[in-house]
């Protein structure tokens, strides 16, 4: 398999790691703090958004677009809590070994006994709220700009079950990544505060002389287009495909994610479903050593995207 020069693009979890030390001291640091802020927009229509921001490929925080779902102004931990308790949930899902299941009023009795001991921050990352507890779905009505995700053109009305909601402790970090298949993501805050660093899709860290990230020539490049904001309960970020982004948590937090296909962008959608799917029918020994942290998951996601699209996987021979 060809190997990735750039370190940001890379999977595995010594290269996320190494990232995400450069958010915490040196150049990569400094310039975070730095960094201006992604543009804030407020009483803006659907076709200004449109024009102004989607055919552009500009990120923009729509300002207060969602202040008025009841999720804003209803909701807290505690509210979820007695809705939908019983519901079982993966808590810590992105790292292997602290991932475990629990109860969704378990996990809360866990961060709010974890925030009183100063223990490591929990977080229930890409909870599919739909398919476990769907009630919550009318105190978030749909984004009148989300409408023109073509993925329901592909794979039916079920495509829209991809909202998921974050619940996370203080201090909680999704580290900087791109989201897969070309995208588009949006970010709607219901809880607490979050502030997110994003670079542009042309960012590229490459390895110095001395084979150690060259952190501060991605600071330098123009092409990294490294900004930062932060959400507030109402707030909706609009993030292009392609584009990386790293989120912290600045206290206990609830927030919406939402993912759109721009039909601009479904020639590369669809190729890189296909290479995923060959990588796996061609390679997939290979596959499982260099990413054996990301095997299981894709197996899963495709046997699903396979239902929803009435394959029988049964019936594929050599």
């Amino acid at each position: 398999m060809a190997h990735e020069e750039n370190i940001l693009r890379r999977h595995d979890l010594a290269s996320l790691t190494l990232v995400e030390q450069g958010f915490h001291s040196g150049p990569l640091a400094e310039a975070a703090k730095a960094a201006p802020s992604v543009e804030r927009r407020s009483d803006i229509t659907p076709e200004q958004f449109r024009q102004e921001y989607r055919r552009q490929n500009r990120p923009v925080v729509l300002e207060g677009y969602a202040a008025d779902w009841p999720a804003v102004r209803t909701w807290s931990f505690d509210h979820l809590a007695e809705r939908c308790g019983s519901v079982r949930v993966i808590i810590d899902s992105y790292n292997s070994k602290a991932a475990r299941e629990a109860s969704l009023a378990e996990f809360v009795e866990i961060l709010t006994a974890g925030r009183a001991a100063n223990r490591s921050p929990v977080y229930l990352q890409e909870w599919y709220y739909k398919t476990s507890c769907p009630e919550l779905a009318r105190d978030m009505p749909e984004l009148d700009i989300a409408q023109y995700d073509f993925r329901r053109n592909l794979y039916g009305d079920s495509a829209s079950t991809n909202h998921q909601l974050w619940l996370g402790q203080q201090g909680g970090i999704t580290r900087l990544h791109q989201d897969s298949y070309m995208v588009d993501v949006m970010h709607a805050q219901i809880v607490g505060e979050k502030r997110w660093h994003v670079m542009g899709p042309k960012a590229v860290l490459h390895s110095d002389d001395r084979g150690e990230p060259d952190l501060a020539a991605l600071c330098e490049s123009p092409d990294t287009q490294l900004m930062q904001s932060v959400l507030k309960p109402g707030d909706v970020l609009f993030l292009p495909a392609m584009w990386f982004h790293r989120i912290e948590l600045l206290t206990d937090s609830i927030g919406l994610g939402r993912k759109c296909l721009d039909e601009a962008n479904l020639q590369m959608h669809m190729h890189q479903r296909m290479a995923e799917l060959l990588a796996l029918a061609l390679n997939y020994d290979e596959v499982k050593q260099s990413h054996p942290e990301l095997v299981d998951v894709v197996m899963t996601r495709n046997r699903v995207w396979a239902n929803r699209m009435n394959i029988d996987l049964a019936r594929l021979r050599p």
